[in-house]
């Protein structure tokens, strides 16, 4: 008997070191014990090299990794002057990596350029001015910054793409399309910018509102349940919106020609009456949409190459969800596709899964393990806490945007959503169901497989140890988990297999 379990003990560490590998180790990464500590992550999206850089206080320190994750060269230098704490996005020209950083407003603009040949680091302060528009979204292609606005009270979308001299070049875009009567105001026509914003900014609404989706990663709920969605496809910008009962728009943005396309995708709840909430998300081409109510769901499949319609399922509170292949799930805390914490109940009348996902937030999640597509269906509610606190965007209290506590700097939403995505938890209470299907959507029987963040979360559950500086990013499609040992005194970075 000791024999067996011993063998099966060997079996489970065997698998699971090879769910991920140790691609580089930086011994004495950090000077100061008692000192805040972040790190961050800019991968090279022609190369392959990988940029890491170490904050320590007002220090960074920078290191470039090639191909093969060796380290290179190295930069020590000053932090950018802390009005500037938020990272944006960033260039590379050879060896050369400027980062782009802006103010709490989104009003000042500076770069901090660390050059790996020469091992020299300068700062680049902007007179780069968006007077009369709206920062919106920044997005990095072919290893440049397209840094995203919209003109106030407008459908005019504004892309300035920055060379070698952070120069901008300006194109604009229109989305007058998405345009339409105000039904409270003959003399009001609501637009684009107006769609952005957000209800949580009150009577102005000044706040924007849109979430980046990182496509290749499993995304939660709490993201994608988002009426506003942002997603990046190589050189393809598509904004999609949901704020139409009746219909998703998408708006197609090439990032070579800047040639725009506005689409029209009618949901299920055009067709048939009784749905009260909707959305969709986009993943492999597809459309996917979803439509409820407390009487019954509806969710569908769109081929956008060719605009015809590849599967739809319907249930309604009478019915048994045959196309599930987990329990009706409910968390206090923010749900991976597969994955289970601790604060979790089980339900199993559909009539009470329909009632929870109705009155939250609807979203739909799409991501493929093993050539099957896991489909999450669910809503997702924000809890308020005993002392009246509402975490924001997905973020308990104490917790920077950049997912560290007290850091200097921070890493916006949207520069790395792999990382916000695995830490949106603990302010939002989830109702969910996973379900299976092959390349035709056609329901499949089995378990949920785990995913990169299955692994990556069995990982950290596996350290013992307090880690710190915790960075989880997306590079050469792999998921990577970096993180400074304090027992140790190293830096490590794991890469993750799918």
């Amino acid at each position: 008997m000791k024999r067996y379990i011993i063998l099966i003990n060997l079996l489970s560490i065997c698998f699971f070191s090879k769910a991920q590998e140790k691609v580089f180790e930086l011994k004495d990464s950090f000077v100061k014990f008692q000192s805040n500590k972040e790190s961050y992550a800019l991968p090279n999206q022609l190369t392959g090299d990988l940029m890491l850089l170490l904050e320590e206080g007002r220090q960074f320190r920078a290191h470039l990794l090639d191909n093969g994750y060796t380290n290179t060269s190295k930069i020590s230098t000053k932090t950018i002057p802390s009005k500037y704490r938020y990272i944006l996005g960033y260039n590379i020209e050879g060896n050369t990596y400027s980062i782009f950083f802006s103010d709490s407003w989104s009003t000042k603009f500076g770069v901090q350029t660390f050059d790996f040949d020469t091992k020299t680091a300068k700062n680049t302060f902007l007179d780069f001015k968006i007077k009369g528009e709206k920062y919106v979204e920044s997005v990095v292609y072919n290893n440049k910054i397209h840094v995203i606005t919209i003109t106030k009270k407008s459908s005019d979308l504004n892309i300035y793409t920055f060379d070698k001299q952070f120069i901008p070049t300006k194109n604009t875009v229109s989305l007058k399309e998405l345009e339409y009567p105000n039904p409270r105001s003959r003399n009001h026509t609501i637009n684009a910018y107006y769609l952005l914003l957000s209800d949580t900014g009150g009577i102005s609404r000044s706040v924007i509102d849109i979430e980046k989706i990182e496509g290749s990663n499993p995304n939660v709920i709490e993201t994608t349940s988002k009426e506003n969605k942002l997603y990046q496809f190589n050189n393809q910008l598509v904004f999609s919106f949901d704020y139409n009962h009746k219909k998703t728009q998408l708006c197609f943005i090439d990032l070579e020609t800047f040639e725009t396309v506005v689409k029209s995708y009618d949901k299920p709840s055009n067709t048939e009456e009784g749905y009260r909430k909707s959305n969709s998300y986009i993943f492999d081409n597809k459309l996917f949409q979803i439509a409820s109510s407390n009487q019954k769901m509806k969710f569908t499949v769109l081929d956008l190459k060719t605009e015809k319609m590849i599967k739809e399922y319907k249930v309604t509170k009478e019915d048994t969800i045959r196309f599930k292949n987990s329990p009706i799930i409910q968390e206090g805390g923010g749900i991976l596709p597969g994955f289970s914490e601790n604060r979790v109940r089980e339900m199993e009348k559909t009539s009470k899964y329909l009632r929870k996902i109705s009155s939250s937030d609807l979203g739909i999640s799409v991501y493929k393990v093993d050539n099957a597509y896991n489909i999450v269906l669910g809503g997702t509610k924000e809890i308020t806490t005993s002392n009246g606190y509402t975490g924001i965007n997905g973020f308990g209290g104490g917790f920077g945007m950049g997912g560290t506590v007290g850091g200097s700097t921070v890493a916006w939403i949207g520069f790395n959503p792999t990382f916000y995505n695995y830490s949106s938890y603990t302010t939002t209470k989830s109702t969910y169901i996973n379900c299976l299907f092959d390349n035709n959507f056609d329901h499949i029987q089995g378990d949920i497989k785990k995913n990169g963040y299955d692994r990556l979360f069995e990982f950290e559950d596996n350290l013992d140890i307090k880690t710190k500086a915790v960075n989880i990013f997306l590079h050469k499609d792999r998921l990577h988990y970096g993180f400074f040992d304090p027992n140790k005194r190293t830096y490590e970075l794991y890469s993750f297999k799918e």
